[in-house]
């Protein structure tokens, strides 16, 4: 039996041809998708007190009319939106630099291997624990919720005041 041998020119087409597929694939690295610059679009905001939306507890607790507190909860929700307007940058070093609301803070970032939990710390300030759900190449759709004690109405006991945020950031 005589056996064939493939010739060096052979060996090399299929080796660079091997090496073009493997190359070409997309990383799914949820990291890789995360680096660079983001741009925040208009954030969905949702306030509560206790149990009671902003509105409510403006009317039911604070003896505010409809249209009252309907301007003090717009009020609340426009200062909200624009703490939330800007950019963001996310490094491949897992530092980040952003300018929210008109400003700058830096510090580090680290995400969890699912992709689905962003942790922010700020070299200054508490750290945030962000919700991702969603991470491609150009979309960021994420959640992040508070929880402050405050005595808004000045009875001496302090509200739980939870304050959740849905954004979306682009490239």
């Amino acid at each position: 039996m005589k056996i064939k041998t493939i010739k060096p020119g052979i060996l090399f087409l299929l080796f660079i041809a091997t090496l073009a597929v493997t190359s070409c694939k997309k990383s799914t690295n949820k990291t890789d998708n995360l680096i660079g610059t983001w741009t925040a679009g208009t954030p969905v905001m949702t306030a509560m007190v206790g149990t009671k939306t902003l509105t409510q507890y403006y009317t039911d607790v604070m003896g505010l009319t409809a249209s009252q507190a309907l301007i003090y909860t717009t009020a609340v929700n426009v200062a909200l939106i624009q703490s939330f307007t800007g950019t963001i940058q996310f490094k491949s070093d897992n530092t980040y630099t952003s300018t929210l609301g008109g400003v700058t803070e830096t510090g580090t970032w680290s995400l969890s291997t699912d992709g689905k939990t962003l942790t922010i710390a700020p070299k200054t300030g508490t750290q945030e624990i962000i919700n991702i759900s969603q991470l491609t190449a150009n979309s960021l759709k994420a959640n992040l919720t508070n929880t402050v004690s405050e005595d808004l109405n000045s009875d001496g006991t302090p509200e739980t005041i939870t304050i959740s945020v849905d954004m979306t950031f682009s490239r």
